[in-house]
């Protein structure tokens, strides 16, 4: 009886273990790069490239410290950041300065990672990349003044973080592959990428809806509405799906076509008032999905 007593208490405890575990996971950003990292391995499947590891891993860590500059910038001004009511704001509040640590190593890391596996990346791209994903996070000084960051410029966020995106995992491994990435086959790859994550990043802005109308932020929902951006999404992953259907054949097209579905079925069943932790887990999650079943029938 005192074993059985035993394994009862600790059940709320392993629950309580896996629970912290998945909170850190996905408000550390360390979920949403290995969506990066598995997207980056799809796109080498699907061009039927040999898989490079490293370069995989280098996305993984760019994309650890693209999501952790704003913890860098807090501790490294030593600023006090507006924070929202919610958990993930109270979460990043007390781990901010061990997220600037990962972010900071997650660059350091990559750094080694790009040049000691000699990946063949053009220089002037990826600054392009940077500057954009820096200034998306952090406010760029131009002649002396202060402009805002890029994601509070109305209507722009989502088409940056698709066209980041798709650029990251998509044209990456293919520059990196010696390909040219400015043939049909390249920029329909990328057309797809693009179309996919930016029907995802559409729920981000309908998470903040109420958020980006306070700090009179304009957002796609802010300008159609919460309902209008839903369609709008599920609009982008038929047309996804119509590029899939001409462009792919057998159990990849399959595998790409239930991934959508259940995108759709994310896109269908957010609101603004569903917990943080549904976009970060399913929306973010699709990704994943994308990739694991493209993986599924490709090895």
């Amino acid at each position: 009886m005192k074993h059985d007593y035993i394994a009862t208490e600790d059940v709320p405890a392993k629950a309580g273990l896996l629970r912290r575990l998945l909170t850190h996971l996905l408000y550390s950003s360390v979920f949403i790069s290995v969506c990066a990292f598995a997207l980056t391995i799809e796109t080498y499947l699907l061009s039927g490239l040999p898989v490079s590891v490293p370069m995989a891993v280098f996305v993984f860590l760019a994309t650890l410290f693209t999501y952790n500059l704003s913890s860098i910038q807090s501790v490294l001004l030593r600023r006090s950041v507006k924070l929202e009511r919610n958990q993930q704001d109270s979460w990043w509040h007390r781990n901010r300065k061990n997220m600037a640590i990962v972010g900071l190593l997650s660059l350091v890391l990559a750094t080694i990672v790009y040049f000691y596996f000699g990946l063949r990346l053009n220089f002037w791209f990826v600054l392009h990349l940077a500057i954009i994903s820096i200034g998306y996070t952090i406010p760029i000084v131009y002649r002396r003044k202060r402009m805002k960051p890029l994601r509070r410029v109305p209507l722009l966020k989502v088409f940056l973080i698709a066209y980041v995106w798709a650029i990251v995992t998509a044209t990456f491994p293919l520059l990196d592959a010696g390909m040219f990435v400015l043939d049909a086959q390249a920029l329909q790859l990328f057309l797809r990428r693009f179309l996919f994550i930016l029907a995802l990043a559409l729920l981000f802005d309908i998470r903040d809806y109420t958020y980006d109308r306070e700090t009179n932020t304009l957002t796609v929902p802010g300008l159609i509405g919460v309902k209008y951006t839903k369609l709008f999404s599920i609009g982008l992953l038929l047309l996804y799906s119509l590029i899939v259907v001409q462009s792919e054949s057998g159990s990849t097209m399959t595998a790409l076509l239930a991934s959508t579905t259940g995108a759709a079925l994310v896109v269908w069943l957010s609101s603004e008032f569903k917990p943080r932790v549904y976009f970060l887990l399913f929306a973010d999650g699709a990704m994943l999905l994308h990739a694991a079943l493209v993986f599924l029938v490709k090895t």
